[in-house]
């Protein structure tokens, strides 16, 4: 009789057991999902503040300005940069997006940022 008493006392503990670990289960599966929720939003409203204010100093009016290259200006040549430099076996410059430069109207500030929209709109 003690090992069937023995036995039963076990067969509940183990079903209590998985009855909690499907309780912490489903609170960190809670958890992981509240905590990507978070970080979802503090990324997006990081994205969504760009280009908003200076990094140099803090200042909320930026104005896009063109930078060119050349010495003609009457047909000046737009700065590109490589996207894929180092995915090509030969090592050239494979793709390129346009750079685009915001000035910040209270230090002059020059925020130089590559358009990865541009290329994937058909640019």
């Amino acid at each position: 009789m003690p090992y069937r008493d023995d036995r039963e006392a076990l067969l509940l503990q183990l079903a209590a057991l998985e009855q909690e670990n499907e309780r912490l289960q489903r609170e960190l599966a809670d958890a992981d999902a509240r905590a990507r929720g978070v970080a979802d939003d503090t990324r997006e409203r990081r994205r969504s503040g760009a280009h908003k204010t200076c990094v140099m100093c803090g200042g909320v009016t930026l104005l896009p300005v063109a930078i060119f290259a050349g010495h003609d200006t009457r047909a000046p040549l737009p700065l590109h940069m490589s996207t894929l430099r180092f995915t090509s076996p030969t090592g050239g410059f494979t793709h390129s997006a346009p750079v685009h430069s915001l000035a910040c109207s209270t230090c002059g500030f020059l925020h130089n940022f590559i358009d990865m929209t541009h290329r994937a709109a058909g640019g």
